[in-house]
């Protein structure tokens, strides 16, 4: 079974350049789609924090399944794999 990969997050500007955002990590799907991210807050009252968010709700549907901060890069993880819906887990 392939199972679902953390990959840094990549924005494509207005002229077609691609950017490869520091600390910023996307949680895809098998098919590539996303269902969770997170990323290192730069600056105000949450610097050097990590933001998480589900992209699902919890019975599957679309939408925010949850947000929060922790402060190391793992815990973000683990808080959202384990808001995942099961049939989104590895």
């Amino acid at each position: 079974m392939t199972r679902n990969s953390w990959r840094r997050t990549a924005f494509t500007s207005i002229n077609g350049n691609v950017e490869i955002a520091p600390d910023d990590w996307t949680l895809l799907d098998t098919s590539g789609e996303p269902l969770a991210r997170l990323y290192k807050v730069m600056g105000g009252p949450q610097d050097g924090r990590w933001y998480w968010s589900v992209l699902f709700m919890p019975d599957g549907s679309v939408g925010n399944g949850g947000t929060g901060f922790t402060a190391m890069g793992r815990e973000a993880r683990e808080a959202c794999e384990a808001r995942l819906p099961e049939t989104m887990r590895d």
